[in-house]
């Protein structure tokens, strides 16, 4: 069974819109075209977020990888909230546009991970990747899990400005390096497509 919607509540700054995040139900992974749109949105933001890290040509995702994430509960996706829905049901029936995902898989009993965080460009800057954070931490929380894992790929011979500011950025929400891996030896498949040499950084943050 699939997580239950989560809305954020409380008063949101003026002209910042509410997110809707939920984990589908396992039905939507045959919705062909809901399954198009979050990839899409998903390789857009990759695109231009590791700019110069892959040759021409690669993609971060698939409809198939899609699917299968919605079908085992690991894909999360946000939308924009409805202004005067208050009730659950209502959230879902007048969920708005499609503006995020991220992926989240349990590793063990104590620790989760997440991947793919994906927001559309036009509404980055407006603090909707918080709560996207917020969203994950709660629900990592749920399952009884108390540290939250993540890592980030980063080019070696010149400084990538946003893979810089990402960094920066999990600092400050708590997060810690704990080590660096060999992304060759994690994922041999996807090595020749790097356009240059990078490190694999690894982050975890203590949740309690």
């Amino acid at each position: 069974m699939s997580p239950p919607a989560l809305l954020h509540h409380g008063e949101s700054p003026s002209g910042t819109p509410r997110l809707l995040i939920e984990f589908p139900h396992a039905a939507a992974a045959d919705n062909a075209a809901d399954i198009s749109a979050i990839t899409g949105l998903v390789n857009r933001v990759f695109i231009e977020g590791e700019a110069g890290i892959w040759n021409n040509g690669y993609v971060r995702t698939s409809d198939a990888e899609v699917a299968d994430l919605i079908r085992k509960g690991q894909l999360a996706v946000a939308y924009l909230a409805p202004p005067a829905a208050t009730s659950e049901k209502e959230l879902l029936d007048q969920k708005g546009r499609l503006v995020g995902c991220v992926c989240v898989k349990q590793n063990s009993s104590s620790m989760c991970t997440l991947s793919m965080l994906a927001l559309d460009k036009t509404y980055q800057g407006l603090g909707l990747g918080r709560e996207m954070f917020q969203f994950v931490e709660d629900y990592c929380l749920s399952l009884g899990c108390t540290t939250l894992g993540l890592d980030i790929l980063v080019p070696t011979t010149y400084d990538h400005p946003l893979k810089t500011r990402m960094q920066a950025w999990y600092k400050r929400r708590g997060f810690r390096e704990t080590r660096l891996a060999d992304f060759a030896e994690e994922y041999p498949a996807l090595a020749p497509l790097l356009s240059g040499p990078v490190v694999y950084r690894v982050f975890e943050k203590k949740l309690r």
